[in-house]
């Protein structure tokens, strides 16, 4: 029984899926199919079911993984004993983000994990708060950072950590006709103006919507899944968008752009760091998270 063995069962589970294992594993189908099914030669069980869900634990598969986690994390303990703070981590992580989180504090954290550990790739995909929710939930990535949402409040089987709180407030073009003259504005009259939304798909609920429409209906005018497509449309004047504060802080940098703030609603905004309940947590993620809670902690007290 090797360990990489334990690692690959471990990956199925999470994924659902031979293929998608294999593919966040770095390694080939057939090679992980073939290292599962010489980990159930040796212990005489069958470890993996194959269904029209995907492929699945047995009852004694369930078993093992638990105990399989265990060895993993003590292998994991053992090497912080023997190396410390000097340890050389090696693997691959997986995030999906909000834009908000992309622009303002991803690049702290990605380059303070890179400067500490350079053996370790971070694959980064960017998208709307519930799509990356869907992600996390699919096994596709390994964390989400994400605003928190109705649809993630209904989620089974998700861990996740706050890491702060914000409010939503409304940017325009500073030419915009709706806002000139205008610091503050009352939400009814926010709301009766066209609307941009940010979105990754073509269903029409996200994030931001399902925060605003618990406070009557919204009159979208766009919908884009790109904040430099998004910056544009902004700039001609002829809508707004709702965007946590931290977010507007940085769009407004550009002279093209301006932050409104609601004058009679506070619209609070959480941001979670999310990953399945079943995901093992590796060393490498253990150091992945530490940096994350830092960072934020540090730019958002």
């Amino acid at each position: 029984m090797r360990l990489e063995q334990l690692s690959y069962l471990i990956a199925v589970h999470e994924s659902k899926s031979i293929s998608l294992a294999a593919e966040r594993s770095h390694i080939s189908q057939p090679a992980l199919s073939s290292a599962i099914s010489k980990l159930e030669d040796e212990l005489g069980v069958v470890l993996l079911k194959r269904t029209n869900a995907g492929a699945q634990l047995t009852e004694m598969g369930e078993q093992i993984i638990v105990i399989a986690k265990d060895v993993l994390n003590k292998v994991d303990e053992i090497k912080s004993i023997a190396h410390g703070d000097s340890i050389e981590l090696h693997g691959n992580i997986s995030m999906a983000v909000d834009p908000s989180i992309n622009i303002t504090v991803m690049p702290e954290i990605l380059t303070t994990f890179k400067h500490d550990h350079p053996k370790v790739d971070t694959i980064l995909k960017v998208g709307e708060s519930n799509n990356i929710l869907r992600d996390v939930q699919s096994g596709k990535a390994d964390f989400g950072m994400i605003l928190k949402t109705d649809a993630f409040s209904k989620a089974k089987d998700i861990n996740y950590k706050e890491l702060f709180s914000d409010e939503l407030v409304i940017i325009s073009g500073n030419n915009c006709e709706m806002t000139k003259d205008s610091s503050t504005m009352t939400l009814k009259n926010a709301l009766s103006l066209p609307i941009l939304l940010y979105n990754t798909e073509y269903i029409t609920d996200c994030g931001v919507s399902s925060v605003l429409q618990k406070y009557g209906d919204i009159n979208v005018s766009y919908r884009v899944d790109n904040l430099e497509m998004m910056e544009k449309i902004l700039s001609q004047g002829k809508t707004i968008a709702f965007v946590p504060q931290f977010m507007a802080d940085e769009y407004v940098k550009s002279s093209k752009i301006k932050k409104i703030a609601l004058s009679d609603a506070h619209l609070e905004v959480t941001i979670l760091l999310i990953w399945l309940n079943r995901h093992h947590l590796s060393l490498v993620e253990k150091e992945f998270i530490k940096v994350i809670k830092n960072v934020c902690s540090k730019r958002y007290k």
